[in-house]
C-alpha cells in the first residue's frame, strides 16, 4: 500500500488516540491515568497500530473493523496495566462495533461463511477462557474472558490459523514477561501479570504481520 495512505491513516490514529484518552478518562481512577506520559503513550500506540493496519489492509473494508479493534484495544491495554481490569463497557462496545462492521463486510462482499466463523471463534475463545478462569482460581478474570470473545470474533474472521496463532503469541508473551519480572525480582511472588495487553499484542502482530 502507498506510503501516503499509510501516513494519512497514521494521522487518523493520532486523532482517534487523542479522542479516546479524553473519552475513557472517567473509566480510570488511578493517578497515573492523568499523567501526560500515559496519554502520550496511548496516542502513539494508537497511531502505530493504525499505520500498521493501513500497511496490511490498504483500502480494503477490513481496515475499518480492525482499526476500531486497535483503538479500543489500546485503551483496554492501558487501563489493564494501570488498574488490572478491563472495563466491560469498552469490551462490549468493541464487540458491537467490530461485529457490526464485519457483518456489513459479509453483506457487501458475500463473506457469510467468514462471519459465521468469526461468531464461532468468539464463542470458542470465550468458553475456553471461562474454563481457564474457573480452574485457575482467579488467575484469569472476567474481563479477560470478555476480551477473549472480542478477539475471537476479530481473529475468527481471518481464519482458524490466525485465531490459534494470536492466542499462542499472547500467552507466550505474557509468560516471558512473568519470567522476566520474577528473574529481576520486580514483581512479588504470587502476583499476577495483567493478560489483556499481551492478548491484544498477540492479536495485533497476527493481524498485521502473520500471513492468513
Amino acid at each position: 500500500m502507498s506510503t501516503a495512505f499509510t501516513m494519512v491513516w497514521t494521522g487518523v490514529g493520532i486523532l482517534v488516540g487523542v479522542a479516546l484518552t479524553l473519552g475513557v478518562r472517567p473509566l480510570v481512577t488511578v493517578a497515573p491515568a492523568a499523567s501526560n506520559a500515559t496519554r502520550l503513550t496511548a496516542v502513539l500506540l494508537t497511531a502505530l497500530a493504525f499505520g500498521a493496519l493501513a500497511w496490511r489492509f490498504g483500502h480494503q473494508f477490513d481496515l475499518l473493523p480492525y482499526s476500531v479493534l486497535a483503538a479500543i484495544g489500546v485503551a483496554l491495554g492501558v487501563i489493564d496495566v494501570l488498574e488490572q481490569r478491563l472495563p466491560s463497557v469498552l469490551v462490549y462496545s468493541g464487540v458491537a462495533l467490530v461485529g457490526g462492521l464485519l457483518a456489513t463486510s459479509a453483506i457487501l462482499y458475500s463473506r457469510g461463511p467468514d462471519f459465521l466463523r468469526a461468531l464461532v471463534g468468539m464463542a470458542v475463545i470465550a468458553v475456553f477462557y471461562l474454563a481457564l478462569a474457573l480452574v485457575s482460581g482467579g488467575g484469569l478474570g472476567a474481563g479477560d474472558v470478555k476480551l477473549g470473545g472480542l478477539l475471537g470474533l476479530a481473529l475468527g474472521w481471518l481464519g482458524w490459523s490466525a485465531l490459534v496463532t494470536a492466542t499462542v503469541l499472547g500467552w507466550f508473551a505474557a509468560a516471558l514477561m512473568w519470567l522476566l519480572l520474577r528473574a529481576t525480582r520486580r514483581r512479588p511472588q504470587g502476583s499476577l501479570v495483567p493478560m489483556g495487553p499481551f492478548l491484544l499484542l498477540g492479536a495485533l502482530i497476527t493481524i498485521t504481520v502473520v500471513p492468513t
